[in-house]
């Protein structure tokens, strides 16, 4: 805050209420440390539960332990807290999965994924599985509504309308857990969803080890397919592809459309062509 107020730093972020979900150390031989099956941390011992026929879980213990962190998850509404150990070495690998040869060319949308390698392609949605709960999300949403309003009603005019400087701040029980019930679905929908990235991920390594693709604005795609790209999230596929892709060794590749041109680019004799709809002003269309 001082830096702050000198000007040499930028604003300071402050952790608000119930946003505290970590803490880390700096390294495992002060503060909080792991020893053996168990985490200390100022006179605490806390006993963690290993699976030990986990060939992940084995492979990170079997490795130096850097430093350790605590981490709060909030599941059904009730707390639970993990370690999470931060290991010297290379991440455990599946034999299933394995990293191809070749060049892979993906082309994303805002719902959907093609990919195209040398041997194989295929063209799927993002996280067909994921089953919609828009409706339950809308009904918990406005059953919260309803009891914000009857637990502060000094916030609402004669037509229910919001008055201007007056926050609702009263919440009864019943109210508390209906947050908690629509909380919940947003993580199961979350974790389903993350589960299913990491599946398309793997396809897509098996079949090459570098992967060339748009640098799209996942930004506009919110702006212009706002429910489905909260439903699908390409951009999450996009971050976990690279991130397991230099994890593995390989190799991602992003070029601007702007230069390319792919969209107005007959790719059977090279010609570019600019369609009507851009002269226009408007979006381009495909050639």
């Amino acid at each position: 805050m001082q830096q702050h107020s000198f000007g040499k730093r930028g604003r300071p972020r402050f952790k608000g209420r119930n946003q505290m979900d970590s803490v880390e150390g700096k390294s495992n031989a002060s503060g909080i440390r792991w020893r053996e099956t168990r985490v200390e941390w100022l006179g605490l011992k806390l006993e963690a539960i290993v699976d030990q026929d986990d060939s992940v879980i084995a492979h990170g213990l079997a490795a130096r332990v850097k430093y350790a962190r605590i981490v709060r998850r909030r599941i059904r509404g009730r707390n639970r807290f993990y370690v999470q150990l931060v290991c010297e070495g290379k991440p455990y690998q599946k034999p299933k999965n394995y990293l191809g040869e070749g060049d892979v060319g993906l082309d994303l949308g805002p719902s959907t994924v093609a990919t195209v390698a040398e041997q194989e392609a295929f063209l799927a949605q993002f996280c067909d599985e994921l089953v919609p709960r828009q409706k339950e999300i809308r009904r918990l949403q406005r059953q919260i509504d309803r009891q914000r309003r009857a637990n502060n009603p000094d916030c609402y005019d004669g037509k229910g309308r919001s008055i201007k400087g007056k926050r609702p701040t009263n919440k009864s029980a019943r109210q508390r857990e209906t947050e908690t019930k629509l909380a919940e679905l947003y993580r199961q929908q979350a974790a389903h969803r993350k589960s299913l990235h990491g599946q398309t991920v793997n396809c897509v390594l098996r079949m090459g080890n570098v992967f060339k693709l748009e640098r799209l604005s996942y930004l506009a795609f919110q702006r212009q397919y706002g429910r489905s790209v909260g439903m699908r999230a390409p951009g999450m596929f996009v971050a976990l592809l690279k991130r397991k892709a230099a994890s593995a060794g390989a190799e991602v590749i992003e070029f601007p459309t702007r230069t390319t041109r792919l969209s107005q680019t007959c790719h059977g004799c090279g010609t570019v062509k600019r369609s009507r709809s851009q002269n226009d002003g408007t979006s381009a269309t495909a050639v």
